[in-house]
């Protein structure tokens, strides 16, 4: 679960000290409320216990998204100036973070670095339309009898395509899901990231895929 540490704060609006909790590690696929705060902007927002006035404070912490093959070391925007400094203690102090599920298998990817809530929050933003997307073109492939691969989600990401893509039954490789995601399309050419998973499909030469997981999608 999300874990919280305690820190001293000086509030900016009256100048009074005092002990703030904050997030240290986020679990987004577990905590669902912190991750809305995120989302919301109001993750970083304390009020004073003296003037009740409300202010952001940022601390460095860990967002940790396993099933979406997601971990951020999220720091203060103003530690940018020192970047490679501060990506260097982040890296250290979380290896053996890393090798734990690096070697449950549990993440692939490398880890992300931001420096602010910001990117973090349009990162989870532009994952939640992905999801949205992804949800209804597994509802007509399902219903056009096909089946669904999923995708890394690194890749989804990297390459702006859905978390699955479609195949029919008992096909695979470029050609079949090319054609199956065009099947998609031509009933519905509103899904923007299913073009892009066509037009990749399309100018990709290999018949492998290699964006794919060895996994198929439940129905």
């Amino acid at each position: 679960m999300s874990t919280k540490g305690v820190f001293r704060v000086e509030c900016p609006l009256c100048g009074e000290s005092f002990d703030a909790d904050f997030w240290t590690v986020v679990r987004g696929d577990r905590d669902q409320k912190v991750k809305a705060l995120i989302l919301s902007g109001e993750f970083d927002l304390l009020m004073c216990p003296a003037c009740d006035g409300m202010f952001p404070h940022e601390e460095p912490f860990m967002y940790l998204d396993p099933g979406k093959d997601l971990l951020a070391f999220v720091m203060p925007e103003n530690y940018a100036a020192e970047k490679e400094k501060w990506v260097a203690r982040m890296q250290a102090d979380y290896a053996p973070v890393r090798a734990a599920m690096s070697a449950n298998h549990a993440l692939s990817s490398e880890p992300v670095y931001f420096f602010g809530l910001g990117p973090l929050a349009e990162l989870l933003a532009s994952d939640l339309d992905r999801e949205e997307e992804t949800e209804v073109m597994e509802f007509m492939a399902r219903e056009a009898g096909l089946t669904l691969v999923a995708v890394k989600p690194s890749a989804a990401r990297a390459l702006d395509i859905p978390f699955s893509l479609p195949v029919a039954k008992g096909l695979s490789g470029r050609a079949a899901a090319l054609k199956a995601a065009q099947e998609l399309l031509a009933k519905n050419d509103a899904l923007l990231r299913l073009k892009n998973l066509a037009a990749v499909l399309a100018a990709q030469k290999e018949d492998a895929i290699t964006f794919v997981k060895d996994e198929a999608v439940s129905a």
